[in-house]
């Protein structure tokens, strides 16, 4: 038995081919159990021990290898995406800091490209803008190869072809959903399904007082957010869901019917899903339209040549020769002055 850590899977994997029950435990869960004063290795072992005897442990799930990999894959890419938007925003905060605005609404489309390798800057703020504009070319370039390849494990998957019928799902969104569910059995209600996402109202009760709160915002934290982003996209479509959302926006603001709206949409993925039936308002035009785009960017990511190469030829120097490129001038070759 183990907490869960970020190599629990790892371990997991090379213990799980021997007799016995392996057994990944929730932290959170197990802290509000056995939290205690004294806290050090020895102690948490006796009580995770005496906790599993007694059948106490809140055990994590643990996913397949392949639905895991798929998650990695899913985050990776999400940071990725972080990065580029780090990076406008400090090409956007250089030219306010020198009182220009673009002369296009997309900065980063082909006019607005144009105009930021026209432009002149004071020195700091060329230099940044050209650093981030190089970075922003090479992250670009990764999150696209990095989509053929996710592209490319979705096109088989008949649960992916279901949720892209749901209004505000695309192909990334309908994947990183399913990673962040895993088995869709493992809920027999959808409403255990939105506490998974953290997508229900807190609950504060004593005697005969009780009210909600904010959502919980417990379990899977990219899996709530994906589908706040799917709420964004469906509700622009004329559908049950924008409906529903300006109803509640009307009364309670936007912030709560959004959130209130993804919750929603996550029943209906529960029903879609467990049922394997499609979404009863599909479109098909659209439908059809985002399987295109699937099929169109569905390419393995290419493992370059240059990098095996390089690996290869690292492997074969000494070590001298593999630093011999980063270490410090001679005393004979430094300038003195």
């Amino acid at each position: 038995m183990m907490e869960a850590t970020s190599n629990a899977f790892w371990i997991y994997d090379i213990l799980s081919i021997y007799p016995g029950q392996v057994v990944v435990a929730n932290p959170l869960k197990t802290r509000a159990i056995a939290e205690a004063r004294v806290k050090t290795d020895a102690l948490d072992a006796q009580i995770l021990a005496q906790l599993l005897a007694a059948d106490f442990i809140p055990m994590t799930w643990v996913p397949a290898k392949n639905e895991y990999e798929l998650r990695v894959l899913l985050h990776h890419r999400i940071r990725l995406a972080k990065i580029r938007t780090m990076l406008k925003n400090k090409i956007h905060a250089a030219l306010t800091r020198n009182g220009l605005n673009p002369p296009c609404t997309d900065l980063f489309g082909k006019k607005g490209r144009l105009f930021l390798e026209e432009i002149s800057l004071p020195r700091t703020d060329q230099i940044v803008m050209i650093s981030c504009l190089k970075l922003l070319d090479h992250v670009q370039r990764e999150i696209d190869e990095l989509e053929g390849e996710i592209h490319d494990k979705a096109k088989d998957d008949p649960n992916v072809r279901l949720l892209m019928g749901i209004p505000g799902i695309n192909v990334l969104s309908a994947l990183t959903i399913l990673a962040e569910i895993g088995d869709i059995k493992r809920f027999p209600t959808p409403k255990k399904l939105t506490c998974y996402a953290g997508l229900v109202p807190s609950v504060h009760q004593s005697g005969k007082t009780r009210y909600t709160g904010s959502i919980t915002k417990a379990g899977r934290s990219t899996l709530r957010w994906i589908l706040v982003q799917c709420a964004q996209r469906g509700i622009r479509s004329t559908s049950d869901l924008q409906s529903f959302y300006l109803r509640l926006k009307a009364k309670k603001g936007h912030k709560i019917a959004i959130v209130a709206t993804a919750r929603k949409l996550l029943t209906i993925i529960w029903a879609v899903l467990t049922k394997q039936e499609e979404y009863k308002d599909i479109r098909r035009d659209l439908l059809e339209r985002k399987l295109r785009t699937l099929a169109k960017r569905a390419v393995k990511y290419p493992m370059r040549e240059d990098l095996s190469n390089l690996l290869e030829r690292v492997g074969e120097m000494e070590t001298d020769d593999v630093f011999a490129p980063f270490s410090l001038p001679g005393p004979d070759k430094v300038a003195c002055g």
